[in-house]
């Protein structure tokens, strides 16, 4: 019996073997050019112009590099047409390597391009075979693709792993590809990107990325920054660890009369309603907070200092919060919060006669807002540290 069994298990193990081979389609590291960052923009006579940031290997510094001169990390190139995959093969043109997206951090939409709707990069973004859909998508602001992804970044080798870096950061608008792409498709909520800016830097440009970009459905209509960025984050992710300053009182000869603090843990809670044929909403902020500054004469360790600064913090958080929704509302009509995809939640059967009309009754909706700061912590010492004892109250 054995015997008989013998010819079936090694034909079966032949069958296994073929099977599993897997080298036919190999790509080694050498034969690959390493897309790092990818940028799209506008050109002047209206082509699409695509920028690619690739690594190169020699330039990047290793355990076994030593001496000698330093070769630049990368190699940056562009190319103008009318079509994504049409660009990306004269782009090839010029490679000795293949092009591979597979490590690519960042893709970065210029402000032109934007501007005009990015419907003809979408394709691109979900139809390459390699391309990673949680690189992180970014719109610059007063400058454009190119220009940013020629620009270096002294803290990294690779300037997209600094944008990478940045990105994920808690001060930073962080959207990956996968994110936008759903916000686009979810009824009731409007796309949002980080914005990066180019800075000087001692005698050449770097980058930034402290706005927000906005968009209504696949174009770009304006960018959030400041205040208005922070209550952006506040209602979105609870804003941990940014910093708000108020004026508690009047300036002293000693003082600016100013208080600030840092967010340690905040949350946001929103509700919808529809009364009287409108759409309602009610946003409340929460957080606790603390003080890492008292420019002023207030000793905090009194309960009515200290219930004067919580009020105060929390009036500028509100109003912040207030001047964020509006500019969203009027100026950009986009509902960049997402309360048309809460309001289906929370009222499916209204949403049903409601989607098709959001985007126009949106801007009407009538929003409240509410927040709240408690301060927790004081750090090492409560009073003021500049005045003398009778000078603080």
């Amino acid at each position: 019996m054995r015997a008989g069994w013998k010819p079936f298990i090694i034909a079966i193990s032949t069958v296994c073997l073929c099977l599993l081979s897997g080298c036919w389609d190999r790509k080694e590291m050498d034969e690959l050019a390493l897309v790092m960052a990818s940028g799209v923009d506008l050109a002047e006579d209206g082509q699409i112009e695509v920028t690619l940031q690739i690594a190169i290997p020699t330039g990047i510094p290793g355990t076994l590099q030593s001496g000698g001169k330093e070769k630049k990390p990368v190699e940056v190139i562009s190319a103008k047409g009318e079509a994504g995959f049409e660009i990306i093969g004269k782009l090839q043109q010029q490679l000795s390597r293949r092009l591979f997206f597979g490590h690519r951090a960042v893709f970065v939409v210029g402000e032109t391009y934007a501007r005009n709707s990015i419907d003809q990069t979408l394709d691109v973004l979900i139809r390459l075979p390699d391309s990673r859909h949680n690189c992180y998508i970014l719109t610059t602001q007063g400058t454009t693709a190119k220009e940013v992804l020629t620009s270096p970044y002294h803290m990294e080798f690779i300037p997209a792993i600094g944008m990478k870096n940045i990105q994920s950061g808690d001060f930073s608008v962080g959207v990956k590809i996968d994110e936008f792409m759903a916000d686009l498709s979810i009824e009731g909520k409007m796309p949002v990107t980080g914005a990066i800016s180019l800075i000087r830097s001692g005698n050449e440009n770097t980058f930034q990325i402290d706005q927000a970009a906005i968009y209504r459905d696949t174009m770009l209509v304006g960018y959030l920054s400041g205040a208005e960025l922070k209550a952006y984050k506040m209602i979105m992710d609870g804003a941990h660890n940014l910093m708000v300053t108020v004026k508690v009182e009047s300036q002293h000869a000693k003082t600016k009369g100013t208080v600030s603090a840092e967010i340690l843990k905040g949350g946001s809670r929103v509700r919808t309603f529809w009364r009287n044929g409108m759409p309602q909403i009610e946003v409340f902020y929460h957080a606790t907070a603390r003080i890492t500054n008292n420019d002023s004469t207030l000793d905090l360790s009194k309960s009515n200092n200290l219930l004067r600064a919580e009020s105060e913090l929390s009036d500028e958080v509100q109003n912040a919060i207030e001047r964020m929704i509006d500019k969203l509302q009027h100026e950009f009509k986009a509902d960049a919060l997402g309360f048309g995809t809460l309001f289906h939640q929370q009222h499916p059967q209204v949403w049903k006669q409601l989607k098709s009309q959001w985007n126009d009754r949106y801007p009407e909706a009538r929003v409240d807002v509410k927040a709240r700061i408690r301060i927790e912590r004081m750090g090492r010492t409560e009073a003021p540290g500049p005045l003398e004892s009778e000078e603080v109250r």
